[in-house]
């Protein structure tokens, strides 16, 4: 007589997977997510609701020059550096239809609190000039200059200039100006940037360069 086979033990029942919140997401996979934002105001607005968000945004550089080639950022307001001890302000453009675009506003650091500041020292801290997003602060009486983008609050102190640019100078030395240029193509791994002084006296004129990516 034919033996019969025993059918199968009914399979155990296997656990459900663990769920998996955004916060679980590694930052390269966040990355990828916020470069399929509409704008920078939204970028803005989505990484100031949380610090690992922010910290993600703020620790790639390349993350950043792609998405800035994707998305032309909006012009958000203007700073106003003032004579005298007055510290900048600044002015928004006001766009009450665009939610996104109010709260990159509201991000912005419009008191400039990461810049150090002294009582004591006057007149302070004034605006040179803003590329990029980048503020170009110049502190005559602490010899500082800074580099500040008040949106992801990223800030570079470096010395000015020593007296040796000024040596050998024929007749009036003249201090010109500090300007800021973006560098983002020498330096592939950072944001990067360079400020360039000049100055002259009644025959010449002279510059010296500071880059970020070299701290030189």
């Amino acid at each position: 007589m034919a033996s019969r086979s025993q059918p199968p033990p009914p399979a155990e029942p296997q656990a459900p997977p663990a769920p998996t919140t955004i916060r679980a997401l590694s930052d390269d996979l966040l990355r990828e997510i916020f470069l399929r934002l509409p704008s920078l105001p939204s970028l803005v607005r989505a990484t100031l609701t949380c610090r690992a968000f922010l910290a993600a945004v703020r620790s790639s550089p390349a993350f950043r020059r792609r998405f800035r080639a994707l998305h032309p950022p909006p012009l958000l307001g203007f700073f106003i550096s003032p004579n005298g001890n007055e510290a900048p302000s600044f002015v928004p453009i006001r766009r009450r239809s665009d939610p996104d675009h109010a709260a990159a506003v509201r991000g912005i650091d419009v008191f400039l609190t990461r810049v150090p500041c002294d009582d004591d020292v006057f007149p302070g801290w004034h605006i040179g000039e803003c590329r990029g997003g980048c503020l170009l602060l110049v502190n005559w009486e602490s010899k500082q200059i800074g580099s500040y983008n008040p949106l992801i609050r990223a800030l570079d102190l470096l010395p000015m200039p020593t007296d040796e640019i000024s040596k050998g100078h024929r007749g009036k030395f003249m201090p010109m100006r500090y300007f800021l240029l973006s560098s983002d193509d020498e330096a592939p791994d950072r944001s990067s940037f360079r400020v360039v002084y000049s100055c002259h006296d009644k025959s010449r004129v002279r510059a010296t360069v500071y880059s970020s990516a070299t701290r030189k």
